[in-house]
């Protein structure tokens, strides 16, 4: 039985635009740095500025480091007081941005920039600026509990379950693309990248102090990480932040029974409603370690460099987790 003329014409076409569409897939990605960086097992470096849709301050900027070995992305919220050159801070310079020109983007770029020159004269490592990628994200008004890296590089991960989002993302490439940018897809490639990892593969950090930031960025940009010592125990501070009195030896007896070793317990310096576990001494997968053996499903783990505290990660304990 012969099939209509018409009927093969529509399958020869569809045939066809299959075929043009992956040609342009694969045009588009020989082009990517995004996905040249992938297939070399190399970090990719990106600036992501965060607007929070409810406020009118300068957007949060992050340093996002892809790392396609271990399929894993450090986020790393710049301090808004950071010093950038002089007294100039990324705060008063997205202020003076912002009077030059009342486009976002160009105002987030002048200070990426400059923020760049800073980063590599701390830096032991070289970063490869060449290919930096340039994203954005919009968010509601966060809790101010929340750690903003925590938060932002959640969202990112989200935006690959979100269609609309998605749609977003192809139609800003479509259009990147016809200006000839070659980098008009990466925001796209990255979101479709971080649905196959897991969130506990999100490190979130903040941008230590010079004293620190050389060995943290130096980890951060290495092409491979070499294993810090596991087997000594970890050794961590539990911290109260609810008014649940006994709450931090409660955790503590947790922790010890998985081998961890519980320094000291006191109280935390502030209130807090979600658990935290900060990584103290640039090494996250002993704080992601100290969260799983924690048992609180809501319990976050971020990186904040504090090696004066003689401990290998701090325990936040909020009101969301009960032992």
């Amino acid at each position: 039985m012969e099939f209509p003329r018409a009927a093969l014409n529509v399958q020869r076409g569809l045939a066809l635009l299959l075929l043009a569409a992956t040609l342009v897939v694969a045009v588009v990605e020989r082009q990517s740095p995004f996905i040249s960086h992938v297939r070399s097992n190399r970090p990719w470096p990106f600036w992501l500025s965060v607007h929070e849709a409810s406020r009118t301050s300068a957007p949060s900027l992050q340093l996002g480091v892809y790392r396609p070995a271990q399929r894993s992305l450090v986020l790393i919220r710049i301090p808004k007081t950071t010093r950038l050159e002089g007294k100039l801070t990324v705060a008063r310079a997205f202020k003076k941005a912002r009077r030059a020109t009342e486009d976002e983007s160009a105002s987030a770029r002048t200070v990426e920039d400059l923020m760049q020159v800073r980063i590599s004269s701390v830096s032991a490592e070289s970063i490869p600026w060449d290919t930096v990628g340039r994203l954005s994200l919009e968010l509601e008004a966060d809790d101010d509990d929340d750690e903003p890296a925590v938060v932002a590089a959640r969202a990112l991960k989200a935006r690959g379950r979100s269609p609309r989002a998605l749609w977003a993302l192809l139609r800003d490439a479509a259009v990147g693309l016809s200006r000839d940018d070659k980098a008009a897809a990466d925001a796209l490639f990255l979101t479709l990248e971080l649905r196959r990892i897991p969130l506990e593969s999100l490190q979130p950090a903040l941008l230590p102090d010079d004293a620190d930031a050389p060995d943290f960025l130096a980890r951060t940009f290495a092409a491979r990480r070499e294993p810090r010592n596991d087997e000594k125990a970890t050794v961590v501070e539990v911290l109260n932040g609810t008014d649940s009195q006994g709450l931090a030896a409660q955790a503590s007896k947790v922790l010890r029974s998985k081998g961890v070793d519980v320094m000291s317990i006191g109280q935390a310096p502030h209130p807090r409603s979600r658990t935290v576990v900060y990584d103290r001494t640039g090494d996250f997968v002993r704080a992601a370690r100290v969260r799983a053996a924690l048992g609180c499903a809501t319990a976050i783990a971020a990186t904040r460099i504090d090696t004066l505290r003689g401990v290998d990660a701090s325990v936040e304990l909020g009101a969301d987790c009960d032992f």
